[in-house]
């Protein structure tokens, strides 16, 4: 028998339920399930949130990754920055722009050709 995330969950809620401890519990999935089991921080968090009192065992859903920030908007931002001072280093682009220093390193190199 193949032992899922939801198993190993439902596993430890049951057991959290029994008032055994996150060490205890984590010993017997590794006798268990050997390499397969779940790590003992990922069984301390499980054990923290069904005592906080959470009885879903799938994971909360994640935020979506943001878009990009590189858009026509952005590069003219750049651009019209680096024409204005062209000495103005990468760091401080990327604090006026509100970008990260890859992102603008990125518009630079890619898309304004420059170095």
């Amino acid at each position: 028998m193949e032992f899922t995330k939801e198993n190993m969950r439902f596993y430890i809620f049951m057991r959290c339920k029994l008032g055994e401890s996150a060490k205890l519990i984590y010993e017997t999935l590794q006798t268990v399930c050997g390499d397969c089991a779940c790590s003992y921080q990922t069984v301390c968090r499980w054990v923290k949130e069904f005592n906080q009192g959470k009885e879903s065992l799938s994971d909360c859903p994640r935020l979506e990754r943001l878009k990009s920030c590189v858009n026509e908007q952005t590069i003219a931002s750049i651009r019209k920055d680096i024409d204005e001072d062209p000495y103005i280093s990468v760091r401080e682009l990327s604090d006026t722009n509100g970008l990260s220093y890859g992102t603008v390193q990125t518009i630079i190199t890619e898309h304004l050709h420059m170095k």
